[in-house]
């Protein structure tokens, strides 16, 4: 998603400049203008945000243990399971229903912070302080293939997924050009085919609209 971004806005004259923090963080200096935006948002989780097109997808999937994957498609699935899951997270469906139902309880329910939040979960799932990591797909993919845990693990999809966007800070006066400007940038690159090349070239789905 930065690379489209890249491109995309380049040509209006703008730098982007990525920078990793904590999701909780960013959505935070974001709000207040401290940050232009933030990638990978959605909606429910930034509704006062300024949204530009949708750039990928956002699929739900939790990690377990190699030889341990269950059903996940019903709330009971989870039951007595410890879950790893990453401060300020939005999540879906019955992990999201198991995490909401337990979340002041810090035996079931381990939150991580931070850049590496993510390979903090999944080193703890590993060495059997965690059963089960909830994430995002194409998050997931990069992370365990940095880490050498593929081998490890095994990952089981949900049924939901949803559009991401680049969302921009509703504190900021320039954020409804640089929404306009992105969504007329991607549309170049969809139309010249250099959108899905981005995609394919990192094994990710672009957005389904």
């Amino acid at each position: 998603m930065v690379e489209i971004a890249r491109e995309a806005l380049e040509p209006y004259g703008h730098t982007v400049r990525y920078v990793t923090v904590s999701w909780a963080r960013g959505l935070k200096q974001a709000e207040v203008g401290e940050l232009n935006g933030v990638i990978g948002a959605i909606p429910e989780e930034a509704p006062s945000f300024v949204f530009g097109p949708p750039i990928g997808t956002y699929e739900d999937i939790v990690v377990f243990r190699r030889g341990e994957a269950r059903d996940i498609s019903e709330l009971s699935s989870f039951e007595g399971l410890r879950v790893g899951a990453i401060n300020g997270y939005e999540y879906f469906g019955p992990v999201n229903d198991y995490i909401e139902a337990n979340r002041n309880d810090r035996s079931l329910i381990q939150y991580a912070s931070g850049n590496n939040a993510l390979a903090t979960n999944l080193r703890k799932l590993v060495a059997g302080r965690l059963d089960v990591v909830a994430e995002v797909r194409a998050v997931l993919d990069y992370n365990v293939v940095q880490l050498g845990l593929s081998d490890a693990i095994e990952v089981v999809g949900t049924t939901d997924s949803d559009d991401v966007f680049i969302a921009f800070s509703p504190a900021l006066e320039s954020s409804q050009t640089y929404a306009r400007q992105l969504s007329e940038g991607v549309a170049r690159l969809k139309e010249n085919g250099r959108y899905d090349e981005i995609f394919r070239r990192y094994g990710l789905n672009p957005a389904s609209t």
